[in-house]
C-alpha cells in the first residue's frame, strides 16, 4: 500500500511555527539588535546554508544556546524566519532592502531573488542611482544592469535627483560612457557630470579630468566648452576628451511615420508595425506584442509611445485592460499599470503629462487618464453625448489642442476641457466622419475620412468654434487616407490601388499599379500642394498597406539602428501577408512569459510564484477558464469590411456573461 498526505508538509511547518511562537522545544535563540528569537537549529539548517555551515562545522556557534547575529536589522531578521517556518514571505517596501541584505548574507535564494524582482519592477527615477548603488554593494548583477538601464533610458530625469549626485565615480563613469544614453545632446552629459562635482567641489573637482574622457568633444556646444574649460583654469590641468567622433545613438533619432495596421482576421501571431524614413526611403520594424489584436497608440512630445492594446491570452477582461510603454532602446513593448475598463481600441491621447484613454467600452463613452509618474489611472467623467456602437474599431479618433481633448465620431465632435474637468460638444461638423482620422497643427484640427469617397479634409477652428473644409473644399480619392504632421508640416498620404477581394482569406491581393500620393497642406492658400518626388521613396510601404486591413498612422523620432531594418520588403510582405513558420516555433510554447510582460522576465519564479497566485487571482483564474478562446475559432471574430462592420460581435456579448 503505497499512499501519500498532500498536506503532511503544510501541516508539519504550521506544527514547527506553533512551537517556535511558544518557545517549545527550540535548541537555539538568535539575538538582533537586542531582540531573541527562539528557534529551531534544524529549521534554519535546512532553509539556510549559512546557518548548515554555522551548526554543522567546528564553529563556537555550533554548541551555543545564544548566537548574536551582526549586519541584519531586526525587522530583516523577523522576516526571514516569518519565511523559514511557513514558506510565505511579506515585506513592507520599507524594508525590502534590509530583507534583502539579510537574505543575501544568509544565503537564501529565493527570498533574495524575490526582493531584487520586487526592486527591479518598482524602479523610478528618485530611487534608481539609489538601487544601482546598492546592486553594486551586494554584487547583484541582473539587478544592477537592471538599474543601469533605466537609467540610461531616462537619464534626463535622473541625472537631476539627489540621489544622482551620491554616485560613486566609477558608477559614474561607466553611465557617461555608455552609447545609448537616451540624451538630446552632449551638453545634457557634461552638464550632469558638472552638477555631480558641483556638489562636492573641494573632494570632486580632481576627478574632472577623468569624467572629460567620457565627453565626446565634437558635439560639445562651443559655449559649454568654454564653461568647461573655465573649472580648470584656476588648477591649470588639461582636460583630454574622449575619442569617439559619433554620436550616442539616441541623438541619431530620425522623425518616421509609424504605420500601425490590423491584422487580427488573418492569424492571431505577432504582427509588426512598420516605420518609414521618407527621405531615405528605407523600411523600418517596430516589434508589436505577440496576441495583439486591436490596439491604439499615443506620442508624447517626446517621442514616448504608450499602447492600450487588447492582448488575447485567454481572459477577455485581462487582454482588453492592458495598457503599455514602448521601449525605444530594446524595441519592446513593456507592462504599465493596466486600465481600469477593459477597453477595444479607445481613444488614446496625450495631453500636458498625462495620457487619456477614451471609449472603447460597453457604452463607448467611459475615460480615464494615466501619470506615468505615479504608474497609476484615474476615472474622468463619462462623455454625455451619444456615441456609437463600441464594435466598430476605428468609429472614434481623439486627438489634443491647447487645455482640450476632443472626440470625433460619426455623432459629432465633442471637447472635454482638462482645467473645467467636463464636456462640451463643439459645432456641427461640415459631415461627420464614418472612420475618422485627426491631428492638430498650428492651432486648429484636420480630420479626414478613411471610409467613403470622395474624403475631404476638415478643419475646425477652436476660436470661432468653426467646421469648414480645407482645400477649398479639395476632395481626395483612394483607398486610404491619412493625416501626419511630417518636419513642421502637415502631409496627407494616400494609397491608389486597385484589389481583388480574396474571399479565403480576406485579404486584398497586391496590384501591380499601385502607388502612394503625398499631399503637403499650404496654410497660406488653403490648398493641397502634390508632391512629385516622394513615391519612390516611399514605394516601399505600399505592399505593407495593403496587407493590413484597418490602419493608422503616428508620427514620431525613433532610432534607427535600434529598429529592425528590412531589407527585403517581399520578404515582410509574405509574413504579414501569411504564416511564418520561424515565429510558430518560437511561439509554441503556450507557457512562455510574453514579451511585453516585464514582469514574467523571470520564468524560474513561475512556480515558486504558484502558492500566491492561485490565492489572490482564483477568481482571475475561474474567468480564464470561461473565456479562453480557441485561435482558429477567433480567426472569424474580428473580420470588418472597408466600412469597419463588424462581420462579428461577439467580443462585448461574452464581456456580458462574464459579469453575470
Amino acid at each position: 500500500m503505497n499512499v501519500s498526505n498532500n498536506d503532511h508538509t503544510d501541516e508539519v511547518l504550521r506544527g514547527l511555527d506553533e512551537l517556535r511562537r511558544r518557545g517549545e522545544l527550540t535548541d537555539v535563540v538568535l539575538e538582533v539588535e537586542g531582540r531573541s528569537f527562539p528557534c529551531h537549529r534544524a529549521v534554519l539548517a535546512a532553509c539556510s546554508p549559512y546557518f548548515r555551515g554555522m551548526f554543522t562545522s567546528g564553529y563556537a556557534e555550533a554548541k551555543q544556546e545564544r548566537v548574536s547575529i551582526q549586519d541584519v536589522s531586526e525587522v530583516a531578521m523577523a522576516t526571514i524566519l516569518n519565511y523559514a517556518y511557513t514558506g510565505f514571505f511579506h515585506a513592507e517596501p520599507d524594508h525590502v532592502q534590509a530583507v534583502m541584505s539579510a537574505a543575501k548574507l544568509l544565503q537564501i535564494e529565493f527570498v533574495s531573488r524575490k526582493v531584487a524582482k520586487y526592486m527591479k519592477n518598482h524602479l523610478d527615477v528618485s530611487n534608481c542611482a539609489d538601487v544601482l548603488m546598492y546592486a553594486d554593494m551586494l554584487g547583484d548583477l541582473t539587478l544592477k544592469e537592471a538599474s543601469v538601464r533605466y537609467i540610461t533610458n531616462r537619464f534626463n530625469q535622473v541625472a537631476l535627483q539627489p540621489s544622482f549626485l551620491q554616485l560613486p565615480l566609477p558608477l559614474l563613469q561607466s553611465l557617461l560612457n555608455m552609447d545609448d544614453l537616451m540624451v538630446d545632446s552632449e551638453d545634457v552629459v557634461v552638464q550632469a557630470a558638472l552638477r555631480w562635482v558641483d556638489f562636492n567641489q573641494e573632494e570632486r573637482m580632481q576627478h574632472l579630468p577623468a569624467l572629460c574622457k567620457s565627453f565626446r568633444h565634437c558635439f560639445i556646444s562651443s559655449d559649454q566648452l568654454v564653461e568647461l574649460e573655465s573649472k580648470c583654469l584656476p588648477t591649470g590641468c588639461k582636460l583630454v576628451y574622449s575619442d569617439i567622433t559619433t554620436q550616442r545613438v539616441w541623438q541619431t533619432r530620425t522623425e518616421m511615420p509609424i504605420i500601425l495596421g490590423d491584422f487580427a482576421f488573418i492569424s492571431s501571431k505577432k504582427r509588426n508595425a512598420v516605420c518609414c524614413d521618407p527621405l531615405k526611403g528605407k523600411l523600418y520594424e517596430m516589434r508589436m506584442p505577440d496576441h495583439l489584436q486591436s490596439y491604439s497608440v499615443a506620442v508624447t512630445p517626446t517621442d514616448e509611445l504608450y499602447m492600450a492594446g487588447y492582448i488575447d491570452r485567454g481572459s477577455r477582461k485581462k487582454g482588453m485592460k492592458k495598457f503599455l510603454q514602448f521601449n525605444h532602446q530594446e524595441n519592446t513593448w513593456e507592462s504599465r499599470c493596466d486600465l481600469t475598463t477593459p477597453r477595444d481600441s479607445c481613444g488614446l491621447v496625450y495631453l500636458k503629462g498625462h495620457i487619456y484613454a477614451i471609449g472603447g467600452d460597453k457604452t463607448n463613452q467611459t475615460a480615464e487618464w494615466y501619470d506615468p509618474s505615479s504608474d497609476e489611472w484615474t476615472p474622468i467623467p463619462p462623455i454625455p453625448y451619444p456615441m456609437p456602437a463600441p464594435a466598430r474599431p476605428g468609429c472614434s479618433a481623439a486627438v489634443a489642442l491647447d487645455d482640450s481633448i476632443y472626440i470625433i465620431t460619426s455623432k459629432g465632435c465633442y471637447r472635454f476641457s482638462t482645467t473645467e474637468n467636463k464636456w462640451s460638444k463643439t459645432a456641427d461638423m461640415v459631415k461627420p466622419p464614418d472612420l475618422p482620422h485627426a491631428v492638430s497643427f498650428q492651432g486648429s484640427i484636420y480630420c479626414v475620412e478613411k471610409s467613403i469617397s470622395p474624403r475631404y479634409v476638415q478643419v475646425y477652428d477652436p476660436k470661432e468654434n468653426v467646421w469648414k473644409y480645407s482645400g477649398n473644399g479639395t476632395a481626395f480619392s483612394g483607398e486610404f487616407l491619412v493625416l501626419m504632421p511630417l518636419e513642421e508640416s502637415l502631409c496627407l498620404l494616400s494609397l491608389n490601388r486597385k484589389s481583388i477581394l480574396s474571399l479565403i482569406n480576406y485579404i486584398y491581393a497586391p496590384a501591380e499599379n499601385s502607388e502612394i500620393d503625398l499631399f503637403q497642406y499650404q496654410p497660406k492658400t488653403d490648398t493641397w500642394l502634390k508632391l512629385q518626388s516622394t513615391n519612390m521613396a516611399l514605394k516601399p510601404m505600399i505592399q505593407w498597406l495593403q496587407s493590413a486591413h484597418r490602419k493608422d498612422c503616428l508620427v514620431a523620432k525613433l532610432v534607427p539602428k535600434c529598429l529592425g531594418h528590412v531589407e527585403d520588403t517581399d520578404e515582410l510582405y509574405k509574413r504579414f501577408q501569411g504564416y511564418d513558420e520561424s515565429e510558430d516555433e518560437d511561439d509554441s510554447d503556450e507557457d512562455s512569459p510574453d514579451e511585453y510582460d516585464s514582469d514574467d522576465e523571470d520564468s524560474s519564479d513561475d512556480e515558486d510564484d504558484s502558492d500566491e497566485e492561485d490565492d489572490s487571482d482564483e477568481e482571475d483564474d475561474d474567468d480564464d477558464d470561461d473565456n479562453y478562446i480557441d485561435e482558429d475559432a477567433y480567426v472569424e471574430e474580428d473580420i470588418y469590411d472597408d466600412y469597419g462592420n463588424d462581420y462579428g460581435e461577439e467580443r462585448w456579448e461574452e464581456d456580458d456573461s462574464d459579469d453575470s
